[in-house]
């Protein structure tokens, strides 16, 4: 996936990939060879530690940062922001995601990164947050998710937020793809 990332950003773009600290080993190599330049990690923390059966509580989750290569990034922030982000996290009884992100979390990096009318990307797109997030503040959003159930969460968690109906758009109908790939059938 980290491929898809530099095929559809645009020189300079951001990036914003949020992972456990497992990750810090794994992705700089994979972000270095997709022309993907790896800035800083910004820290959430989520003001509330999950429970685990670890030695210590996680009470935080990494962000990679970082930008395609190829172009200066752009930055709207203020300066000197910090890199940690004190955000509570969604109430686990209210949660619709394993791990779903804040509205918060994504709005704040939407608006760091992007100007009004412009196109946000989450190849994740879980819970649905970063739509909200990119709706709050005027940006496009695309996001993909391979699992129905979620893809559901994420129309009808727009649909009350905005308080419109989804409508469903597309050039080619849904199953265009698999009948492109299926063999011809021979004809009698």
């Amino acid at each position: 996936w980290f491929g898809n990332i530099t095929r559809v950003l645009i020189p300079g773009g951001t990036f914003y990939i949020w992972g456990g600290y497992a990750n810090c080993g794994n992705y700089p190599p994979v972000l270095k060879r997709c022309e993907l330049y790896f800035a800083q990690a910004i820290i959430w923390i989520k003001e509330h530690p999950v429970l685990t059966r670890k030695d210590f509580m996680g009470n935080h989750e990494w962000c990679f940062y970082g930008w395609k290569e190829g172009a200066a990034h752009r930055f709207f922030g203020p300066a000197n922001v910090p890199d940690t982000w004190s955000i509570k996290k969604v109430n686990p009884q209210s949660m619709v995601h394993l791990t779903e992100k804040p509205v918060e979390l994504a709005r704040r990096a939407i608006e760091f990164s992007s100007r009004p009318g412009e196109n946000v990307l989450d190849l994740f797109g879980g819970s649905g947050s970063t739509l909200i997030g990119a709706e709050m503040t005027g940006r496009r959003a695309f996001l993909m998710e391979l699992d129905a159930l979620y893809c559901d969460v994420i129309v009808q968690r727009w649909e009350k937020f905005t308080g419109r109906k989804a409508e469903r758009h597309s050039a080619a109908p849904a199953n265009s793809v698999a009948e492109e790939k299926a063999p011809a059938k021979a004809e009698a």
